[in-house]
């Protein structure tokens, strides 16, 4: 190695060296930011590589499409992938059908009956004097 390269070596080394001392005694608050956000993509990393083990391509593509429309759905959704993940429920990686088939069951159980109630209010000539439920 040249004179040149190691001397730049010595430099970057010594940057970090005191950069890291700065950190320990008296950090700066935009510092603890970065570290904080460090963490969550750290976070975000595993999580997708979990994900990636667990869902197949044409799933994962799929659940990006869901993220679009429906971020919160999509994160619910991973969650629960996840934790049957970990707790050993899946036997195989989750295919778009099994998808397709976890999320109308979650539709299913989320799904709450729609009532609509229409009041009609009486102005003297009305013969309608009851409220109508429609169910749908």
């Amino acid at each position: 190695m040249a004179d040149s390269e190691l001397e730049a070596i010595r430099a970057r080394r010594m940057a970090e060296i005191q950069q890291s001392q700065q950190s320990s005694f008296g950090a700066n608050p935009q510092d603890d930011s970065t570290e904080e956000n460090a963490a969550k993509r750290e976070q975000e990393n595993a999580r997708n590589s979990i994900l990636t083990q667990l869902l197949d391509n044409s799933a994962r593509e799929r659940l990006g499409r869901i993220a679009i429309v429906n971020a919160g759905k999509a994160r619910s959704v991973e969650d629960l992938i996840i934790r049957m993940g970990q707790v050993g429920q899946l036997k195989k990686r989750i295919t778009e059908d099994d998808l397709k088939e976890l999320l109308e069951e979650i539709n299913k159980q989320h799904s709450a009956e729609t009532k609509v109630v229409v009041n009609r209010r009486s102005y003297g000539y009305s013969d309608d004097e009851d409220d109508e439920e429609y169910d749908f």
